[in-house]
């Protein structure tokens, strides 16, 4: 009975320890979230091209859907305005670039398909998948002879879940709990420096 006693705050002194350890490991993991962290753009053969950064960190309630057969729907939303001094600035241009993320159980892989194009591309797993989105490399933006030649252009770009794609019930909660939509600040950038 005395060794009882005397292992029981051993072991009140091991449980307190190994919570706070998990507590600690919670704080230290990364937030959910997206961020535009650079782009920039160039011209090349009067084609202005367009190079940019995510960081994507998704949510374990996204995660959670996606690898039980909810398709996750990204939106990367592209403006190009032009700067004024005396009016309100002019948008030039809107695109937006569609990628659809899929979970294949039998397989084991993600597949992203680029909705614009219809090409696809599979992955062997989700951070895979995640570093070649995480960067958008050479995109043909605009023709350069849509632009003024005293003009001042700005690009701007956000990254977001699509939550209009999510069936309805996931579609509502999309829009009362943060884990469920994540989406950049719109990023800014000159144009044509």
């Amino acid at each position: 009975m005395g060794r009882l006693l005397m292992l029981r705050p051993w072991l009140a002194g091991m449980l307190l320890c190994l919570g706070a350890a998990s507590v600690a490991a919670q704080e230290r993991a990364p937030k959910p979230g997206f961020e535009v962290i650079s782009a920039q753009s160039r011209l090349v053969e009067q084609v202005v091209r367009l190079d940019a950064l995510f960081d994507l960190r998704f949510s374990p309630q996204l995660v959670d859907a996606l690898q039980n057969g909810v398709s996750l729907n990204l939106l990367i939303e592209i403006e190009v305005i032009e700067e004024r001094d005396y009016l309100w600035s002019s948008t030039v241009t809107t695109l937006e670039q569609r990628y659809q993320i899929v979970y294949q159980p039998l397989t084991n892989h993600y597949l992203l398909r680029n909705i614009n194009s219809d090409v696809e591309f599979q992955f062997p797993s989700l951070e895979s998948l995640l570093a070649v989105i995480s960067a958008l490399s050479d995109f043909p933006l605009l023709d350069y002879s849509l632009l003024e030649e005293e003009g001042r252009y700005l690009g701007e770009i956000r990254i977001s879940v699509d939550r209009e794609s999510f069936p309805v019930p996931l579609r509502l909660m999309s829009y009362v709990a943060d884990n469920w939509y994540l989406s950049s600040e719109w990023f800014a950038w000159p144009l044509l420096p």
